[in-house]
């Protein structure tokens, strides 16, 4: 279980889902070279707590995603719009603390056919994806 340590303004992460996330993409795919490229700060630092948001409750494509936090990626501050894949996590609790339980990565919006990482969080959540 890989969890980053959480510093001021931090929140620590686990990451245990990675290669069903990430490692389902083909090595030289831009989505998982960016997710990649975050590996190391998110295991070691976890995450600011200034790129979190609120996922949508109720998405238009159907999702349901409650209480769930996403953080797009790049993991930097700068339009959404130039960050075109995202992280989405549960927070939980371990040993006490605030963490944050990787459920899903991917593209947030991508074309058609590909499942979005709002869509992939919502069949790990709810057992299927949204309309089935």
């Amino acid at each position: 279980m890989s969890m980053g340590s959480r510093g001021a303004g931090r929140v620590a992460v686990f990451i245990d889902p990675w290669r069903e996330e990430v490692e389902r993409l083909d090595a030289r795919s831009p989505a998982r070279i960016a997710a990649e490229r975050q590996r190391r700060g998110l295991e070691t630092d976890g995450l600011p707590q200034r790129l979190l948001e609120r996922c949508e409750e109720e998405g238009w494509d159907g999702t349901h995603l409650r209480g769930l936090i996403k953080a797009y990626v790049p993991l930097r501050e700068g339009p959404a719009s130039e960050r075109p894949y995202g992280f989405v996590f549960r927070p939980a609790r371990y040993q006490g603390r605030f963490v944050l339980a990787l459920v899903a990565y991917g593209e947030r919006h991508p074309p058609p056919g590909t499942r979005s990482v709002y869509e992939r969080a919502h069949k790990r959540l709810h057992g299927r994806y949204p309309g089935e």
